[in-house]
């Protein structure tokens, strides 16, 4: 019943995200995500993955509501800091190290991903846990997220993601 649950979760969330790039919520829309996100699954477990789909991608409902709110205050707040930076002229970048205290693969990539998408940083490099960042020299909220011992707030939110 739990697989099920799953899959349905699962299916919901692809055809929102369906009728969201489609940009019309018709029924015929809906019904074409409902059939391609099926698909989509169906080959993506019989196919790509030696494991089962939502073992292997199952992020919890809370947590991701959670990360993605996180992720768009994230986004903004970079991108007001970048537009001063970029006024200013301060556009000079540097590349930083950065080792995650994430240890499942999908959670750094969710992490690089989340870099990535925040203005004036891109993860330019993973290898295990270990990300390379290549953001603004006077960036200080990035180098005040990944220079602190702890997991960052991302950290801390993927972790809880099983």
């Amino acid at each position: 019943m739990k697989k099920v649950i799953n899959y349905t979760t699962m299916i919901v969330i692809f055809t929102i995200l369906w009728v969201i790039l489609n940009e019309s919520a018709t029924l015929f829309q809906i019904l074409i995500g409902i059939i391609v996100s099926i698909i989509a699954i169906y080959f993506t477990n019989s196919y790509l993955l030696l494991d089962d789909y939502i073992a292997y991608y199952y992020v919890k409902t809370f947590v991701l509501i959670k990360y993605l709110i996180y992720l768009i205050f994230q986004i903004y707040k970079s991108g007001i800091s970048s537009i001063g930076q970029i006024i200013r002229g301060d556009s000079k970048v540097i590349i930083i190290e950065y080792e995650s205290c994430l240890n499942d693969e999908l959670s750094i990539c969710l992490l690089a991903n989340a870099i990535t998408l925040t203005p004036g940083t891109v993860t330019i490099d993973k290898k295990g846990n270990a990300l390379k960042i290549l953001c603004f020299e006077g960036n200080n909220e990035i180098k005040d997220a990944f220079d602190v011992e702890v997991c960052s707030k991302f950290e801390q939110i993927l972790k809880g993601r099983k």
